[in-house]
């Protein structure tokens, strides 16, 4: 005698997937940020940086021989961003060769 179930429903087989998990193979690199070589001019640009009421009009005598009257807006590693009376300019730190404080 044969045992035959009552009522038989045709479904998919379940089987359990594993999940793999894939590692990332990508590599981060910090890029390494530029220092000021003349830790003279690493000083003053720190010390003129400093917010004051008024910002303070300097005088930068670059490597070429081009003089800037401007004031410093904001410093990112290595690069200067001047404000020249009207306009924004950015330079780096290590083409300074003076820093004036001009009257």
């Amino acid at each position: 005698m044969e045992i035959h179930p009552l009522l038989f429903i045709a479904s998919p087989s379940y089987i359990q997937e594993k999940k793999i998990e894939e590692e990332s193979t990508s590599i981060y690199v910090r890029p390494i940020p530029e220092k000021i070589e003349n830790s003279l001019i690493a000083r003053q640009l720190n010390y003129f940086s400093k917010p004051m009421k008024e910002p303070r009009m300097l005088l930068f005598i670059l490597q070429s021989g081009e003089r800037i009257h401007a004031s410093i807006d904001k410093i990112n590693g290595s690069q200067v961003l001047l404000n020249c009376f009207q306009t924004k300019r950015w330079i780096h730190a290590n083409e300074i060769v003076m820093i004036h404080h001009t009257v």
